[in-house]
């Protein structure tokens, strides 16, 4: 358990340090960056809506798992 949770940790470190990397050599996919931060937000707000914070949270909770077991990628 311990296990996942740095594994997770270090994975979301990895994607910021890697995402911040790609952002300052291609400054042309700074809109793209944004529109896309934009699309994700607009879905968290209307899941909260519907379906309420604790629901949402394990919607959110089950994507990372189902992606995170995914043995073909």
């Amino acid at each position: 358990m311990i296990r996942f949770f740095l594994a997770l940790i270090l994975g979301i470190f990895l994607f910021l340090i890697v995402g911040s990397l790609v952002l300052e050599e291609f400054p042309s996919l700074q809109p793209l960056w944004e529109e896309f931060k934009a699309h994700i937000v607009q879905l968290y707000n209307m899941s909260l809506v519907r379906y309420g914070a604790v629901t949402t949270f394990v919607i959110i909770i089950a994507i990372f798992i189902v992606f995170g077991s995914n043995k073909r990628i």
